[in-house]
């Protein structure tokens, strides 16, 4: 099963309280914070460390950059890391978790061997200006990452108990990678699970049990209903734009994929497999949540002129980006983040 390949590395708070839940399931995880009192609020999480010289970054994203070429012995640790998949999260409205997510990942995927696959958890519209302005540039600088494999953005308004969604998350992707299930029939196996997630692009998952439905029993319109609608992800894009298409039957149910086609669009690949111990539906390769993106960071962009303007320091807003579309560049010209992620790698061998 794919959880003996997989590391789970949490940046910053968010990231660190994800990533612990992963730790109890027994996988292998690391996390990173520079807040003493955040590393202390979980004093049993392995592999933890700390970022030395930065007691937080108090909402400063940009501090990121220094704080790890200040401790490249932790970029080395992490970069030594042996599983083929890691999974790295953090907290998109956050400063150390958004600050190095772009970063760290950047590093990993100079392994071609590796499958990289970012979490972030995007903050509520109703969150500060400066969480939805972090958001924003971090779901931007990771799209730009064409060596990324899936990006999974969970989209913390889905429910108000914010554990109550990392729980979720992390069943659901522990469920997925612990699954070995077998058929004499069709059988999705780990070669397409890692397929799924090499993908660049985004990805949702879905998982019900039939103990848990009416007449015990879940419907293949519960099963689309709970990959495009009731979830935990930022909403699936209405382009039809879907690389693979992923189905583990829970024991002989059968889940009908050309509904969930109807739903989300017609996938190059699908994958479906039976005997699971619950009912899982999953896509990746799906187009990024673009627009969403954008309007919380325009949003935010003008709540902030606003306030400026009521503080008349108009003239402070001279070097405030226009919110554009956070889409992946066509040319292949290394970018200012890249130069820098790269300038990291410097002695780390």
């Amino acid at each position: 099963m794919l959880k003996d390949s997989t590391a789970v590395i949490g940046l910053g708070f968010g990231g660190m309280t994800v990533t612990y839940e992963f730790q109890e399931r027994n996988y292998l995880t690391y996390s990173v914070n520079g807040s003493e009192q955040d590393i202390k609020s979980i004093p049993n999480a392995k592999n933890s460390m700390r970022l030395e010289g930065y007691d937080g970054l108090a909402g400063n994203r940009e501090l990121a950059y220094g704080a790890l070429k200040g401790n490249k012995h932790i970029l080395k640790k992490l970069k030594e890391i042996e599983k083929k998949i890691i999974i790295v999260i953090a907290s998109a409205g956050g400063s150390t978790g958004s600050g190095c997510i772009p970063f760290v990942s950047e590093i990993l995927v100079q392994n071609p061997d590796k499958i990289v696959v970012p979490v972030i958890l995007m903050p509520r519209q109703d969150e500060s200006i400066q969480k939805r302005l972090n958001a924003y540039n971090v779901a931007k600088e990771l799209m730009q990452i064409e060596e990324l494999g899936a990006i999974i953005f969970v989209n913390n308004e889905s429910y108000s108990d914010l554990k109550k969604i990392n729980t979720i998350l992390v069943n659901m992707l522990d469920a997925f990678l612990s699954d070995t299930s077998y058929s004499s029939g069709s059988n999705f196996d780990d070669s397409e699970k890692m397929k799924m997630l090499k993908d660049n692009g985004a990805f949702v998952i879905a998982m019900l049990s039939d103990k848990n439905s009416e007449n015990n029993k879940v419907t293949t319109s519960d099963m689309v209903k709970a990959l495009t609608v009731k979830n935990i992800f930022l909403p699936i894009n209405a382009d039809g734009i879907v690389g693979n298409l992923g189905i583990i039957n829970q024991g002989k149910n059968k889940i009908d994929e050309h509904e969930i086609e109807k739903a989300i669009g017609v996938p190059e690949n699908i994958f479906t497999g039976s005997n699971g111990a619950v009912n899982i539906a999953c896509a990746s390769g799906l187009s990024f949540p673009v627009e969403y993106i954008k309007k919380l960071g325009k949003d935010a962009s003008d709540e902030q002129r606003a306030r400026l303007n009521r503080r008349q320091s108009l003239t402070l807003l001279d070097d405030l980006e226009e919110i554009e579309s956070p889409v992946v560049p066509d040319n292949k010209s290394v970018s200012k983040r890249k130069r820098t992620s790269l300038e990291l790698l410097e002695g780390l061998d």
